[in-house]
């Protein structure tokens, strides 16, 4: 079956060199018989004539049966004892042993042995060899053939026009000559065509390794979560994999052909390698301005791209975006801080509560049992006041430091804001300047939580909302559902905001940017949501507002449910 296509892609080339060497012949013949002026006569040219068109009507009829028929090997054969037919006529009208065409035999045992396994090459070889034979013979004996015309005049193309007669001795020497040649060129043709064929199929099954290799590393690339950046050795950037191109937030396409400290500012890259380079990685964390995420942090690992024999010729850059990580790791540190926080500060304050206790009793009984000028009255109050401040505090810090005990039940998010928004609007600071703007969805959406601590850390970050806005402003609320296994929760204002040095300790202890506030209402918030398996996330800049994002599990089976909201599912409360 490997043979028949190589047939099958040969046939074609054969045809096309076929052409070409009729041409030629029938070029070559004009010009000599042109100059001759036709020593033959005019019988000669007349079949010689028809012998070429013959032999054109058989290639264009070969061309035309390689199109319809899968038969490779009967074309194949066909072809190449058809030639030496067409071969032979011509040679006997160009002058038998004097025709300057005598080598177009070899070319057909050629041209057999790219068609031909090499057994079946020095069949060719034989068969020519007995054409050609018969045409010596025709040259030996031409009183017989002569004869032969001259009774059946049809025949007289079988007449030779050789110029001259040879003897039997030279005979037998063009025979041996002959022999001892096609055969010599069919075996070194048939050797070069195997050794072809093994080449072609070597060739072949190392191409497909090849192409199978690079599919393999292309579709590796492709594959990669990380994104993957070359550039040459001047820093221009070559290729980028579509995870890279994800992460730079740009197209790939865009971004060939320009230098990479334009892409990846900060990146210490040296253009001329030493060879302690050469021989590792180096890793950097550089700072990226996202096209829509703004500034992310980017984990980039710069490698030289080494080709033998040349050296280094570019950079591997792999990066990856470390935002969430760094994000992750933060908090992580953080709640360490505070757990170790919390248990120092928990014995402390059990020290606390009970002399505090002590005294704050003891100030009520001063006040019974004594009596007291104004000023003394006033540092009484003071005291009082100050130790009920202190005593709401260690409270605080209290709750905040004990494990958090939850009782989960099946709650509809949407009620508990709607249930926040209404004592909002009640809040002391809630003036005729804030109005409260929902998004929310039209039915319920039903989430595994605590009631009573949801609705505490609601009340705290709308309660510090309020307190951001001394001079009134937009308080907004809202729910999403993402996808479905997440509810995320979305409260915002328009208030004073925080600097980044403070949203980075947005959730510790005593960290309080109201007067009066303890520091430890945020912090509690984070708390419960990491015990309802949800997370938190804080959005600010100074003058434009915070924005605070809470996703929580949904209930597992939640079936969906019409809620009789409708008209105030998304609108604005003055």
């Amino acid at each position: 079956m490997k043979f028949t296509g190589e047939i099958k892609d040969w046939l074609p080339w054969v045809i096309k060199i076929r052409f070409v060497i009729i041409s030629f012949v029938f070029a070559i013949e004009y010009a000599i018989r042109t100059l001759a002026g036709n020593p033959s006569g005019p019988s000669s040219i007349k079949y010689f004539g028809v012998v070429i068109i013959l032999w054109y009507i058989f290639s264009l009829f070969f061309l035309f049966y390689n199109q319809v028929s899968q038969d490779y090997l009967l074309q194949a054969y066909l072809q190449i004892y058809c030639d030496i037919v067409l071969t032979t006529a011509v040679v006997h009208l160009t002058g038998d042993l004097d025709s300057n065409y005598l080598s177009l035999y070899l070319v057909a045992i050629i041209l057999a042995s790219f068609l031909l396994h090499r057994a079946r090459v020095f069949l060719v070889a034989a068969v020519s060899f007995i054409f050609m034979g018969a045409l010596l013979e025709l040259a030996y004996l031409p009183s017989i053939y002569g004869e032969l015309v001259a009774r059946f005049p049809a025949f007289g193309f079988l007449a030779t026009s050789s110029t001259y007669r040879v003897d039997l001795g030279t005979l037998q020497v063009k025979i041996g000559a002959s022999l001892f040649g096609f055969f010599a060129v069919a075996y070194l043709s048939s050797y070069l065509a195997e050794n072809l064929r093994k080449a072609g199929v070597e060739l072949g099954d190392k191409s497909r390794q090849v192409a199978s290799l690079q599919a393999k590393n292309e579709n590796i690339i492709l594959s990669m979560r990380d994104g993957l950046l070359s550039t040459e050795l001047d820093g221009t950037i070559s290729e980028l994999n579509p995870a890279g191109a994800v992460i730079l937030g740009r197209q790939a396409g865009e971004l060939k052909g320009k230098d990479v400290a334009a892409i990846l500012r900060g990146v210490q890259m040296d253009k001329n390698p030493t060879p302690d380079m050469l021989t590792g990685p180096s890793r950097q964390e550089i700072l990226y301005q996202h096209p829509q995420n703004g500034e992310r942090i980017l984990g980039v690992l710069i490698s030289p791209l080494t080709v033998p024999e040349v050296g280094v010729a570019g950079y591997v850059y792999s990066f990856q975006d470390l935002t969430e990580e760094k994000r992750r790791e933060a908090e992580y540190h953080a709640k360490d801080r505070m757990a170790t926080l919390g248990r120092m500060a928990a014995g402390i304050a059990h020290e606390i509560r009970n002399p505090l206790a002590s005294i704050a009793g003891s100030v009520k009984l001063l006040q019974t049992i004594a009596r007291l000028d104004e000023d003394q009255a006033k540092l009484i109050a003071i005291v009082s006041r100050e130790s009920e401040r202190l005593n709401k505090l260690v409270s605080d810090f209290l709750l905040y430091s004990r494990d958090q005990r939850f009782e989960f039940h099946p709650v509809d998010v949407v009620n508990l804001l709607e249930e926040t928004v209404l004592l909002l609007r009640q809040h002391p600071l809630f003036g005729p300047q804030c109005r409260v703007e929902r998004k929310f969805p039209r039915r319920a959406v039903s989430i595994l939580a605590d009631a009573d601590k949801l609705r505490q850390v609601f009340w705290n970050i709308c309660d510090n909302s309020l307190k951001a806005m001394p001079n009134g402003g937009t308080v907004t609320v809202q729910v999403e559902e993402v996808g479905n296994r997440f509810v995320r929760v979305v409260l915002g204002d328009t208030g004073v905001g925080f600097t980044s040095a403070q949203l980075e300790k947005l959730f510790e202890p005593f960290q309080s940017g109201f007067t009066g506030g303890t520091g430890l209402g945020l912090p509690i918030v984070y708390q419960i949501v990491q015990g309802h398996h949800g997370t938190i996330k804080a959005d600010s800049k100074p003058g434009k507002g915070t924005r605070f994002s809470i996703e929580l599990p949904k209930t597992p089976a939640e079936a969906p449910s019409v809620s009789p909201r409708s008209a105030q599912a998304v609108g604005t409360v003055q």
